[in-house]
């Protein structure tokens, strides 16, 4: 994997995953060796450690030119029926703001996390959350749905059932219920600047993700794969390369690079060849013009029709939008600058929760970034 031969223009991956403050080498490394200028750090909810924004914290503080972040919510009072709830999550919104966040990220969406938490997306839980995002005009990337074969018992992957991915046994929403609730909240809420991971899994049919696009002119779509999307792509590479050139202004590059630590847990690492295989997968679909199969270091990729990826070509302007200036556009020129006061209070009340939930005194993430940081302050 040559990198050196893709276009000079700057990138900026708007959707990397980053679970744990010991990777930082890993995803420097990762960054430099695929030419990527900046990332925005995307947080999840995480059972050991709340969420897992004292990573990203830790990341912009060595880093601030190099990293956008999006935070994860907290959940501990609303899974817990706090009177207030639905005001503690728009509270966060403005807590996440205040320490230098630059956005928020949601996986919320995907069916095992909606049907956990139980929160449908147009309910009262969620509605002053939704107010406080569009009123800050704080950016959201929100992962919705999945593959439509994931809902397939003939169709479902085997390595998606074994993560617990397939969705057709009745216990999981569907997925246009999924789009249903979204509806509502655009609906509600035009002003919502959001950019749907994945492609918002439209990639099968093109006509409605034009419609959506059209719909919802603060709506974006990111590249993040899925190996589903690329296939689907290349059923019609005319018609693709067509939808491409036309929204060249909504879609944004992703790679989802470091997603297996987050499935897998920290010590899996962001490892070069899975990482680095990603990255020129999306980046030869977007540049090349001819058929190219799926790089050894994707796992699972390798099992699926990868001759079946085929590049668009886009031209250079196109490109640049893609690559960074859409990102830019919407998240800003330059990353929000992190105040370390207001972070080391969040990491600090991340911390005390994670102790009274274990009954002692745990050395996780938010308390070894709090002491970093106090003492540098």
């Amino acid at each position: 994997m040559d990198f050196a031969d893709f276009s000079d223009v700057p990138v900026v991956d708007g959707h990397i995953h980053f679970p744990h403050p010991d990777l930082v080498g890993d995803l420097i490394a990762v960054m430099d060796g695929t030419g990527v200028a900046r990332a925005n750090l995307v947080s999840v909810p995480d059972p050991a450690q709340i969420n897992q924004n004292p990573a990203l914290i830790h990341f912009k503080s060595l880093h601030a030119q190099r990293a956008y972040i999006s935070g994860a919510l907290d959940y501990t009072a609303t899974l817990a029926e706090a009177e207030g709830a639905a005001r503690a999550l728009a509270g966060q919104i403005r807590t996440l703001r205040a320490i230098g966040f630059d956005g928020l990220k949601l996986v919320e969406g995907k069916p095992t996390v909606r049907r956990t938490l139980g929160l449908p997306f147009d309910g009262n839980a969620y509605a002053p959350m939704w107010a406080a995002l569009e009123e800050l005009g704080f950016p959201v990337v929100f992962h919705v749905a999945d593959p439509e074969e994931f809902w397939d018992p003939e169709r479902c992957p085997d390595w998606a059932a074994a993560h617990g991915w397939f969705y057709g046994d009745g216990g999981f929403p569907s997925k246009e219920g999924l789009y249903a609730e979204v509806d509502a909240v655009l609906k509600r809420h035009p002003g919502l600047r959001i950019v749907f991971a994945h492609f918002y899994f439209l990639s099968a049919d093109l006509g409605r993700a034009s419609d959506f696009l059209d719909t919802h002119p603060e709506i974006y779509l990111d590249l993040t794969p899925g190996v589903e999307m690329y296939l689907n792509f290349a059923r019609d590479v005319d018609a693709t390369r067509d939808f491409f050139i036309r929204y060249a202004d909504r879609i944004i590059y992703g790679t989802d690079i470091g997603a297996g630590a987050t499935v897998d847990g920290p010590r899996r690492g962001i490892a070069w060849d899975e990482s680095a295989g990603r990255a020129w997968v999306v980046r030869s679909f977007l540049e090349t013009g001819e058929p190219f199969s799926a790089p050894v270091g994707v796992g699972h990729w390798l099992g699926m029709d990868a001759e079946g990826f085929h590049g668009i070509a886009l031209p250079r302007d196109v490109l640049a939008q893609i690559y960074h200036l859409n990102v830019e556009r919407l998240f800003g020129s330059d990353p929000a600058a992190l105040n370390a006061e207001a972070a080391i209070a969040e990491l600090d009340r991340l911390a005390a929760l994670v102790d009274s939930r274990e009954g002692e005194s745990v050395d996780g993430p938010a308390r070894q970034v709090a002491g970093r940081l106090k003492a540098e302050a």
